[in-house]
């Protein structure tokens, strides 16, 4: 009796070897995966990071000056938004010139694209605030924003940040100065 010969795994070509697959799923997958992330690394700009540190040095010393004169005027201001994150009131207290023009500064924690900077409308007074409005775009969503009042040439600025589910106020004082 003659049995037939078994087919020998080895005689099978090498694209059939379960083994020969197994053993390239993991390169591909790798592969694959990586162009996946050049993909996206390369299609999202990132916007926090810069390039010319030495003027971005120079900018902060600036930026803790203008801190300085707002504590040395003793500005405050109180920005209230509407429930529709589109249009905001902002109290201003302190020594400054009221016929100045003033801006309102709404910077989104990550993407630059949706920040905005809003001149201030002149409302009168309540005591000793100065009453200012402000209408702007909607707000994308967003766990916080960074909301600045500043004088439009520059000298001082309030600032702080604003937790949206906290509620729509935000009190801005100035920075105490570094020792």
């Amino acid at each position: 009796m003659t049995q037939s010969p078994s087919p020998n795994r080895d005689a099978l070509p090498w694209y059939r070897q379960k083994v020969f697959w197994l053993l390239m799923s993991g390169p591909m997958i790798v592969v694959v995966a990586a162009f996946a992330s050049f993909y996206f690394a390369s299609s999202t700009a990132d916007d926090m990071v810069s390039d010319d540190y030495y003027k971005d040095g120079k900018h902060i010393n600036l930026q803790i000056e203008r801190d300085s004169e707002a504590a040395k005027r003793k500005i405050t201001a109180q920005v209230l938004f509407n429930p529709q994150a589109d249009a905001a009131k902002v109290f201003v207290s302190g020594d400054f010139p009221r016929e100045q023009p003033l801006q309102l500064v709404l910077m989104h924690p990550a993407k630059q694209a949706f920040d905005q900077t809003v001149p201030l409308k002149a409302g009168g007074t309540s005591g000793d605030k100065a009453e200012y409005q402000a209408t702007f775009a909607p707000l994308a969503a967003a766990a916080h924003w960074y909301v600045r009042v500043e004088d439009a040439n520059g000298q001082w600025r309030v600032q702080s940040k604003w937790l949206p589910n906290q509620g729509g106020a935000v009190e801005l004082k100035p920075k105490p100065a570094a020792p």
